[in-house]
């Protein structure tokens, strides 16, 4: 998949090497942010990298605030992780409640807020209907997860997948920690438009970064919670040993 400017954490989710020595096919899985800008060149890029379904893991207010702008071609699936409410875990939400801003007076509350979203992805059943939704649409080579700027929910999506292949924790974290850097420039626009608004940098970091607490933090939610991750994926998420089978046949060679 080219870069894409409008889409800067838009990347293919392959690549990898699992624990067993199999590699994890590129060309078929992808993860980006919001898909609202995207120009006719964009579409013809899209469709070159062989993407046939976007699944849109953002709330209904997302959703109609930057609406995707899709090639004709490529499917869309609405899989809502907060669909019954709480905060999207993107710098969004500061603006949609003020109270949100109000409440976070330090860095250390701004990540323990990141944290309990992380977690709430793993709990809620919200969450375990959009994740299980979205492993069997996984099954179909082209498809593309995304939430608003490609961090957190599709940084659960993207960590899950590549776990559940076989990739070792330790790159499935690089990977997923990879959206600091591709996020750099967005964040930075992010910060001076905050200049003069009496919000500090330092309090709003934390929800413009991804970080190792955050994945951690999901994980060892699924172990409190599920013993470990294939039970957690069988019964919270309700995948069959067939759509696991399914997974590992379509990517792994």
């Amino acid at each position: 998949m080219e870069f894409i400017a409008s889409a800067p954490n838009l990347r293919d989710i392959g690549g990898h090497v699992t624990a067993d020595g199999r590699k994890v096919r590129t060309g078929l899985a992808f993860r980006s942010g919001a898909l609202d800008r995207l120009t006719p060149a964009d579409h013809e890029a899209l469709l070159a990298g062989g993407v046939r379904l976007v699944c849109d893991l953002r709330t209904a207010g997302e959703r109609a605030a930057q609406p995707d702008r899709l090639p004709d071609g490529v499917d869309y699936l609405v899989l809502d992780v907060q669909r019954q409410g709480g905060h999207g875990a993107d710098i969004a939400a500061l603006f949609d409640d003020p109270t949100l801003i109000e409440s976070l007076t330090s860095p250390e509350i701004s990540e323990g807020f990141l944290v309990e979203v992380y977690r709430g992805m793993v709990t809620t059943p919200d969450a375990h209907e959009a994740y299980g939704d979205l492993l069997r649409a996984l099954a179909r080579p082209g498809t593309l997860m995304h939430c608003t700027a490609g961090k957190d929910r599709t940084g659960w999506g993207a960590a899950l997948l590549l776990t559940l292949l076989g990739v070792d924790g330790r790159t499935v974290m690089d990977d997923y920690l990879a959206s600091n850097e591709h996020l750099a420039e967005s964040a930075a626009k992010i910060y001076a438009l905050l200049d003069g608004t009496g919000v500090r940098q330092e309090i709003v970091r934390p929800l413009l970064e991804v970080r190792e607490s955050y994945l951690n933090a999901a994980f060892d939610t699924v172990t409190a919670t599920y013993g470990d991750l294939d039970t957690y994926v069988r019964q919270a998420l309700g995948l069959t040993d067939a759509d696991v089978a399914a997974l590992r046949g379509l990517y792994l060679h």
